[in-house]
């Protein structure tokens, strides 16, 4: 059941052309919009006490662009039979009812209660829905045509028990036709009143060309200090000394042009040169006119991607990472491709994953 408030904010005037950040049909048409006073944001919660700083995260970002808040709690689905043994299954469809009112009542007043102490300048809908919370935040996203979804994500302690602490970030990373925003529990993104280091992956590829773009949505959506572009290439810095003896022997045997200046710093700096003139090339393709008076920086780094990124995410102060849903999924099959998670909860980051 959906409950709405203030819907006379619904008559606002538009002051921003609206584009669904959602839609892949406009991508590389024209500069996507991520925000303006008809768009909407999901937000799943599963009503914890540990939500605060994911609530007053979306408010903030709902306050700075005028975007409606639709709050999501998922009940999971009722099973109808219990195993009891080998041979035997017991029903218990004569409690499902009584059950299914009771959760509702109680997630739906608890959802009362949360939007009614929220800012009543904000347009806020509430829907329990009984399904498990990936499906309900992406029928939900669908339903009300969502530009993004906000879920959160618990850290926990070890490196091989993250999953655990982000089962449904994960799936909707993996699967959401929407970009989704994922939020540790402990970080706090203040979009009303900060400025923002906005980091964007760019693989050189179309997954990294839709995360360019909609990180050039974004800076166009909130306040932001300088937006840094990082792409990695996946070659050591070993791999790189190896091709460069190669060449050398190469010019001393008289099938390369000599050069004496030529060494391993030289080389890095011609490939740097080259990725940053086809970067600034992806940028000026996204959206030229916006390109002139960004505030822009190219960073080029070797080795692991979810490695260096993390390594960047500090040196640059960087507290919003956006890159493409490969990180995830490769294109050409169901693996799991780098996830980087170390960079996703490195002090208060907030991750937007793109979708292709």
């Amino acid at each position: 059941m959906r409950t709405l408030r203030n819907s006379s904010i619904r008559q606002r005037r538009k002051l921003i052309p609206h584009f669904q950040w959602g839609n892949p049909s406009a991508w590389g048409a024209i500069m996507l919009e991520l925000f303006s006073s008809e768009t909407t944001i999901v937000v799943g919660l599963d009503l914890s006490d540990e939500e605060d700083k994911l609530i007053k995260t979306a408010v903030s970002l709902a306050k700075k662009t005028g975007a409606r808040l639709v709050l999501v709690h998922a009940i999971q689905p009722f099973r109808s039979y219990a195993s009891a043994g080998e041979d035997m299954t017991l029903p218990y469809e004569a409690f499902e009812q009584e059950v299914h009112h009771s959760d509702f009542d109680e997630a739906e007043q608890n959802l009362y209660a949360l939007r009614d102490r929220l800012p009543a300048e904000i347009l806020i809908e509430t829907e329990v829905v009984r399904d498990y919370p990936e499906n309900a935040l992406e029928n939900m996203a669908e339903k009300v045509k969502a530009s993004i979804i906000i879920c959160g994500m618990r850290e926990r302690e070890g490196e091989t028990s993250w999953y655990g602490g982000m089962s449904t970030a994960l799936s909707m990373m993996a699967s959401s036709k929407f970009p989704v925003m994922i939020l540790p529990l402990t970080t706090e993104i203040d979009f009303a009143t900060s400025e923002h280091n906005i980091l964007v992956a760019d693989n050189l590829r179309d997954e990294g060309l839709h995360a360019l773009q909609a990180a050039l949505g974004l800076c166009r959506s909130i306040a932001y200090k300088q937006l840094i572009h990082l792409h990695v290439k996946k070659t050591s810095y070993r791999d790189i000394n190896e091709t460069v003896e190669k060449i050398k022997v190469a010019m001393i045997e008289g099938r390369l042009p000599p050069n004496p200046e030529f060494e391993s710093d030289v080389y890095l700096k011609q490939i740097k040169d080259e990725v940053k003139t086809l970067m600034h090339d992806r940028l000026e393709a996204a959206d030229k006119d916006f390109a002139r008076g960004l505030h822009w920086s190219p960073r080029v780094k070797f080795g692991s991607p979810s490695e260096e990124l993390q390594q960047v995410v500090r040196e640059s102060k960087s507290d919003i990472l956006v890159f493409g849903k490969h990180h995830f999924i490769r294109p050409k099959g169901l693996v799991l491709g780098t996830i980087p998670y170390s960079a996703m909860v490195e002090g208060n980051v907030a991750s937007i994953v793109v979708p292709s």
